[in-house]
């Protein structure tokens, strides 16, 4: 996906019958029941088993702003002039919709109408509580099911490109690749024990003039939280990651978390038009 706009063409997803357009080979069956590429999925979708990790950056607010004005959001300011950016990895073993990779480049933000958190504390209370949302600026996987399902269910960004993640003992590493051309590579320390409570966020993405919102619930074990990093290997000539070292990269995290098991649910979406609130 070469385009680095809000507003974009979806590429075609790779599938038995060539090159496929996810609106033509999808349907709604009722609130909670979807038929997608030919497979019944019925909502919650649930995930027993995957791997993930995150690096969390300071990034500069009104470049950040800039890049995703044509949502409808706004950046959270965890102090004046400063937003943050997450870079992530996910290992999909055990899910309703398959077993893939993904990654994805996400703000923390503001819809219309919500108010604003305080900085630095506000901002912080909000992410621990799991009530400050995540605009989902981009998400690569490595399978098509899963693309036209993220896509039509619950408006996600999503493409078939190169996503690699390994977890190792000590480290865990997520490449993100796209049409032969690195965009980044992050790690993070592994190896903590620690046990994630269920934490309910919302997730936030645009698709076909709409804004979606969708509430997913993570926990899980093997939870490592570590405060700075190893800086990322960010590209030099894709858009993507041109973008990304406009705002900054590479540079240390802020912090990295990861976590070996993860459980997820993912329940319908709301959607709206952009730049209106949502009901709740």
């Amino acid at each position: 996906m070469q385009n680095t706009a809000i507003i974009c063409q979806e590429e075609p997803v790779p599938g038995d019958t060539g090159k496929e357009i996810t609106d033509e080979h999808c349907t709604k069956v009722s609130s909670q029941s979807y038929k997608i590429a030919g497979k019944d999925i019925t909502l919650p979708v649930n995930v027993g088993a995957a791997a993930m990790l995150m690096n969390i950056f300071v990034v500069d607010a009104k470049k950040a702003q800039q890049l995703i004005a044509d949502s409808g959001f706004k950046v959270v300011e965890i102090w004046p002039g400063k937003a943050l950016m997450q870079l992530l990895g996910v290992d999909y073993q055990q899910n309703d919709l398959g077993d893939y990779n993904e990654a994805a480049i996400v703000f923390p933000v503001t819809t219309p109408e919500e108010s604003k958190p305080l900085p630095v504390i506000g901002s912080a209370l909000r992410m621990a509580k799991g009530s400050l949302s995540s605009y989902v600026y981009r998400m690569p996987v490595n399978q098509g099911f899963t693309t036209h399902a993220g896509r039509f269910i619950w408006g996600f960004p999503k493409w078939v490109t190169e996503v690699d993640i390994q977890f190792a003992p000590k480290t865990a590493a997520a490449t993100f690749n796209d049409d032969g051309e690195l965009v980044f590579s992050i790690h993070a320390a592994t190896g903590g024990k620690s046990r994630a409570k269920p934490q309910a966020a919302p997730s936030l993405a645009i698709r076909n003039g709409l804004a979606w919102k969708t509430i997913g619930t993570t926990e899980g074990e093997g939870l490592t939280f570590k405060l700075g990093g190893r800086v990322p290997d960010i590209g030099e000539t894709h858009p993507l990651a041109v973008t990304l070292r406009d705002l900054g990269l590479p540079k240390k995290p802020l912090c990295t978390i990861s976590m070996r098991k993860a459980v997820m649910q993912f329940a319908g979406p709301e959607s709206v038009p952009i730049g209106q609130p949502f009901s709740s």
